[in-house]
């Protein structure tokens, strides 16, 4: 489907038509009817969006945690990672301290392609600048070193997702002493590189990439240990990436992953994407200990089993498929897409659980449970000596 006007797409559904409206840059103004009712509007905002941490204008110091944009070549594909790690400073930072920007992108003209084979202007994507999740996270100065000898998590988001879905773990693992690299994939909405435009002429993908980041960058730092946490399509890389001696952490995916003896796997029954049902059996296979809600929400452990899964069982309230994403990367896609939703529902179009978290609105509710247990479980093995 081609867009031949440059402020208007008009979609045939079932025999009616449906008009959508952008404005100059590209922001979606309204969604009208054949018979000109107006159905759905947004109006333009702010395009910084704030996490929950920053809505608590309490000054209370905290852990510094660093950002630092990186980007890696990739057979001469330029890739952009998100990278979190402690800062150097001596002390604690006040939550008051100006947060760096994450640059968040939603290609839309991707998102069409991907999901109906739309062939849409790259004009009506937008660009978000995020603000991180956790307070005390402070932007990199010119130059800075990464720091060496640590233990390294890299962070694989999903289909359609980005380098900054799992941001709110990667800056909880920086600010316990991990180095996370969250590099963006060529699923990812952002479309910021074409992965055929590589010089051997052979697409780049998640392992190439991977194994670019994991050489180039992580290489000449010698880390301690090493560790993965993927959502829904990023389990799969979880479980490619590394040997046996990785520690592995799985989210929303198809399955768990049982490369190696240290694996926790993390669902949800109201995961409207990817059902958990296709789980239980390798769970009960591989010997996964389960843990129960009441032990996770109380964060009552003493020690987290090899292979731990944790599923949220509450079918009504649970988490959809992206409760787990950072709550600014939902907000944003909230506040862009929502005009979209009754068209990709008539057409058919998946939208991801995107209808469900519309209403449920759970990312900050999501995020206090799993966090500390993904935290916790990497920590256990990867940073505490047996």
């Amino acid at each position: 489907m081609r867009i031949t006007s440059a402020f208007a797409l008009c979609l045939a559904v079932g025999g009616g038509a449906f008009s959508l409206s952008v404005d100059r840059q590209g922001f979606v103004s309204s969604l009208v009817s054949s018979s000109g009712s107006l159905l759905l509007s947004s109006h333009r905002k702010d395009a910084v969006v704030s996490g929950s941490a920053s809505t608590n204008e309490d000054a209370v110091a905290t852990t510094a945690v660093v950002y630092q944009p990186l980007s890696i070549s990739v057979d001469g594909v330029t890739v952009q990672v998100a990278c979190w790690h402690p800062s150097d400073k001596v002390g604690q930072v006040s939550s008051r301290a100006a947060p760096p920007l994450y640059e968040y992108n939603i290609a839309l003209s991707k998102i069409g392609k991907s999901l109906a084979n739309w062939s849409l202007p790259t004009f009506i994507d937008r660009s978000f600048a995020l603000e991180p999740t956790r307070r005390g996270v402070i932007p990199s100065q010119d130059q800075q070193q990464l720091p060496s000898h640590c233990p390294v998590v890299l962070l694989a988001h999903g289909f359609l997702g980005s380098r900054f879905d799992l941001s709110h773990i990667g800056e909880e693992l920086a600010a316990e002493g991990f180095l996370v690299l969250s590099p963006e994939f060529p699923e990812s909405l952002s479309a910021s590189y074409d992965p055929n435009a590589s010089k051997s002429g052979v697409p780049i993908d998640r392992s190439s990439i991977n194994d670019q980041l994991l050489e180039s960058v992580c290489g000449p730092l010698s880390p301690t240990s090493y560790g993965i946490v993927g959502h829904s399509l990023g389990c799969g890389t979880v479980d490619r990436t590394g040997d046996e001696k990785w520690t592995r952490v799985s989210i929303a995916g198809g399955s768990p992953s049982v490369r190696g003896p240290r694996s926790c796997f993390i669902g949800s029954v109201n995961d409207g994407a990817v059902s958990v049902a296709r789980v239980i059996e390798p769970l009960n296979q591989y010997n996964f200990a389960q843990l129960d809600e009441t032990t996770v929400r109380s964060r009552s452990w003493q020690k987290l089993p090899p292979r731990t899964s944790f599923i949220f069982r509450d079918v009504s309230n649970g988490p959809n498929h992206i409760s787990f994403l950072a709550e600014p990367c939902n907000d944003a896609m909230i506040s862009f897409l929502s005009p979209l939703l009754p068209v990709a529902q008539l057409l058919g179009i998946p939208v991801l659980d995107f209808d469900r978290y519309q209403v449920s609105r759970d990312s900050a509710a999501t995020g206090k449970v799993v966090i500390p247990l993904v935290v916790d479980y990497l920590k256990q093995y990867m940073i505490t000596v047996e």
